[in-house]
C-alpha cells in the first residue's frame, strides 16, 4: 500500500493516493491543564519550580481564561474531539475540600465543547498533584490513594452526564521515571525502590478507580469508557558493537516501558480501550542491564527541535503489535516541536500514512489526537518547544493558527489522507 518508513520527498513521490479512514474515526488534539492554564499555584510543580529556581509555567498559555476561544479554534480546525485534563490541585485545595468554583469552571469548559459538537476525553491525573498531597508523601504512601479516589469519585459523579471517556492517569511510567528515578520532575527523588512503590500504588489506584467509575455509571456501564494513557517509544540498540549487550538493554526497555503495564491491566480486565502516545525512537546502549539513551551523532533519523529521533514506521509497528490485545486503540498524543512549518507537515503526513496502513491491515484504531492543540509549557523543557496546532504569543496570549494546522484540518474534514 505505501512505505511509511520515510519522510520528506517520498510523501509526494509517484501517484498520490487518498486513503479513507473509518466513518466514525475521531480526529482531535490534546492539552493538559498545568501546561496551558496558568496560575496553578496549589500544584506541586509550582512549588518545585520555586525550589529548583527553574523556568516556571506562570500564566502558561492562559487557557484557563481563554478556553472558549481555544475550543472555537478547535472547531474551526474541524476537530471532532479534544483531550484535556482537570487540575486536581485547583479542585481540591485541601484534603477532603472541593472548590465548587473550580468544578463549575470545568463544567463550563465541558459544556462549551459539547455545544460545539466536540467530544471531550478527560484525564484526571496529568503528572501534577496538590501541594498538600505531595507533602503527605504522594503516591509513595498507600494510604494516600484514598485521597485520589475521593477526587475521582466526586468528579465522575459531577460530570457523568456530559463525559463518557475517562483517562485516569497519563503516562504513569513517564511520571515515575522522571520524578523518582532521574529526579528531574517533582518530587526530585532518585530511588528505584521508591519508584517501584509509587508505580505499584498508581496501578492499584487505577484499578480501584476503574471499578469506581463503572459503579457510578451503574447499569449504564456501557456508556463509560475508561483507560490510562501509556507512552510507547521505539527502543533500538545503539549500532556500536558490544557483543549484543545493547540489544538486551533495548529489549528490556521495550518490555518494561511499552507493554508490562498494558499486559497487567488487560489481564485484570480493566482497560476498555488502549490509549497510547507515540513520538519518536530512542537508541539504547548497555549500562546496568536496562541501559541508557545513546546520543551519538551517527544515527540516521532526522532529529526534531528537542533532539528526538523521528521514526514514523514505529507507530505502524506498535499498532500491529497492539492488535493482539483485541481492544480498540486511540492514539492520544502524536506530534512534534519544530522550527519550520514544512517539518510539522512532514511529521504529520508520515505518521498518518503509517496509521492508515495499520487500519487497512485490520487494526482497530478509533482516533488520532495531535499533541497539542495550542503551544504549551513543556515541563522541564520550558516554553521553547512549540507543539501546538495553534501558536501562542506568551506575552500577549494572542492565538495564531499555524499553516500546517490547516493541512490537518483538511484531513479531519475529509476523513482521508493523501499518501
Amino acid at each position: 500500500m505505501c512505505n511509511c518508513n520515510s519522510t520528506g520527498d517520498s510523501i509526494n513521490a509517484s501517484i498520490p493516493l487518498k486513503v479513507d479512514f473509518p466513518s466514525s474515526f475521531l480526529w482531535g488534539a490534546a492539552i493538559s491543564s498545568y501546561q496551558t492554564e496558568g496560575k496553578n499555584y496549589n500544584s506541586d510543580w509550582y512549588l518545585f519550580e520555586k525550589e529548583r529556581k527553574i523556568e516556571a509555567a506562570s500564566r502558561a498559555a492562559n487557557h484557563y481564561e481563554l478556553f472558549s476561544q481555544d475550543f472555537k479554534l478547535a472547531k474551526e480546525l474541524s476537530l471532532g474531539a479534544v483531550r484535556l485534563s482537570f487540575e486536581w490541585a485547583r479542585i481540591c485545595p485541601a484534603p477532603g475540600v472541593f472548590s465548587e468554583e473550580e468544578i463549575n469552571h470545568y463544567k463550563e469548559a465541558i459544556q462549551t465543547l459539547n455545544i460545539l459538537g466536540i467530544k471531550p476525553f478527560v484525564t484526571l491525573h496529568h503528572f501534577t498533584n496538590p501541594v498538600w498531597f505531595a507533602q503527605s508523601g504522594g503516591f509513595k504512601e498507600p494510604k494516600n490513594i484514598e485521597y485520589f479516589l475521593g477526587y475521582l469519585k466526586r468528579i465522575v459523579e459531577e460530570f457523568k452526564d456530559d463525559i463518557n471517556n475517562w483517562l485516569i492517569f497519563n503516562e504513569p511510567l513517564v511520571y515515575v521515571y522522571n520524578g523518582y528515578i532521574c529526579g528531574r520532575w517533582p518530587p526530585g527523588v532518585k530511588s528505584i525502590q521508591t519508584a517501584r512503590k509509587v508505580l505499584a500504588n498508581i496501578t492499584s489506584a487505577y484499578m480501584d478507580g476503574y471499578k469506581e467509575i463503572k459503579n457510578i455509571y451503574n447499569e449504564d456501564k456501557s456508556n463509560s469508557y475508561v483507560s490510562l494513557v501509556n507512552h510507547i517509544r521505539k527502543f533500538s540498540p545503539c549500532p556500536s558493537f558490544n557483543f549484543g549487550q545493547n540489544s538486551i538493554s533495548a529489549y528490556i526497555k521495550d518490555k518494561l516501558s511499552n507493554y508490562d503495564i498494558i499486559n497487567y491491566l488487560t489481564k485484570k480486565s480493566c482497560l476498555d480501550y488502549l490509549a497510547v502516545n507515540y513520538y519518536c525512537k530512542e537508541y539504547v546502549k548497555f549500562k546496568g542491564l536496562v541501559g541508557e539513551e545513546c546520543t551519538h551523532q551517527f544515527h540516521k533519523e532526522r532529529k526534531n527541535y528537542l533532539g528526538w529521533y523521528i521514526y514514523p514506521q514505529g507507530i505502524y509497528e506498535f499498532l500491529k503489535r497492539l492488535r493482539g490485545y483485541n481492544l480498540p486503540i486511540y492514539i492520544m498524543e502524536n506530534g512534534t516541536a519544530e522550527i519550520e512549518d514544512a517539518l510539522y507537515k512532514d511529521y504529520l503526513f508520515s505518521h498518518l500514512k503509517c496509521v492508515a496502513k495499520a487500519i487497512s491491515e485490520g487494526v482497530d484504531v478509533r482516533g488520532y489526537f495531535w499533541w497539542s492543540l495550542i503551544d504549551n509549557f513543556e515541563w522541564d523543557k520550558g516554553f521553547g518547544p512549540r507543539f501546538g496546532l495553534i501558536g501562542v504569543n506568551y506575552e500577549t496570549f494572542e492565538r495564531r493558527i499555524k499553516p500546517f494546522a490547516y493541512t490537518y484540518a483538511k484531513i479531519c474534514k475529509e476523513n482521508k489522507v493523501e499518501i
